[in-house]
């Protein structure tokens, strides 16, 4: 079923797709082997499949999806070598990360080791020997907390080249809606807000028999997603009604 199936056979369309995949810093190296992002690893890991599970894992990301990955890698590693070995990598301090306190205290306690303020430049492989090619760390620069005139985070950045040794390094720096059932036009004719799907209050798109809600307008927030499901539901019903008066 395509979307202009969609628009063909009903008058209203409302999508709540998700965000289904992960948002890439795309620093360089991040394509080199032992470069992973966090939803697929999580998936492949819910789904039983095998995974490799090395001593030195980094993960980038201060959200729910990075403690989740961290935390999952941490627990294997203490099975297969009777330690932990990762570590997180923040642009934030651990006053502004996502995740509730708890369970940064708890990641903490089960000894992974969270460094703040770190900007990440580079995952540094290895040059030569039977690795060459691989992961073997991820550099850094610090990063100064700053704020721009609309209260959005805006850090500056010192340049002191930090090295977090690593066999795999971990991306969960956001993710992203998979936009590949959308038809081309449908892509260009709606109005976006840094990659995500905007709408009005109501949660009509630009396009007039599309509504969409959830995670793909609002960012992952499933209090946010309720609350337009009941929006969404609302605007829908008037929009009908009122089509169905006009022809009466």
């Amino acid at each position: 079923i395509s979307i202009d199936d969609l628009k063909r056979d009903y008058d209203a369309v409302v999508m709540s797709i998700g965000l289904q995949l992960s948002r890439s810093a795309r620093i360089p190296g991040s394509n080199a082997p032992g470069a992973e992002n966090a939803i697929d690893l999580l998936r492949r890991f819910t789904n039983g499949e095998e995974i490799s599970v090395p001593e030195k894992v980094v993960v980038i990301g201060a959200g729910n999806v990075a403690m989740d990955i961290a935390r999952t890698m941490a627990r294997l590693q203490k099975v297969k070598y009777g330690r932990v070995g990762t570590t997180i990598s923040a642009r934030k301090d651990i006053s502004m990360f996502r995740d509730d306190k708890e369970e940064i205290e708890e990641a903490q306690e089960e000894g992974i080791e969270i460094f703040q303020l770190r900007s990440p430049q580079e995952m540094m492989l290895h040059q030569d020997g039977e690795r060459a090619g691989e992961i073997r760390a991820l550099r850094s620069w610090k990063v100064i907390p700053g704020w721009d005139e609309k209260g959005r985070f805006d850090p500056s950045y010192e340049q002191d080249d930090l090295e977090i040794p690593a066999d795999m390094i971990v991306e969960a720096t956001g993710q992203q809606a998979d936009l590949e059932l959308l038809s081309k036009y449908l892509v260009e004719a709606l109005e976006w807000n840094r990659g995500y799907m905007k709408t009005d209050a109501m949660g009509r798109t630009s396009v007039p028999w599309l509504w969409a809600g959830g995670d793909a307008v609002n960012g992952p927030d499933v209090i946010s997603a309720v609350a337009d499901g009941h929006r969404i539901a609302e605007s829908v019903n008037a929009f009908l009604t009122a089509g169905r008066e006009a022809i009466g």
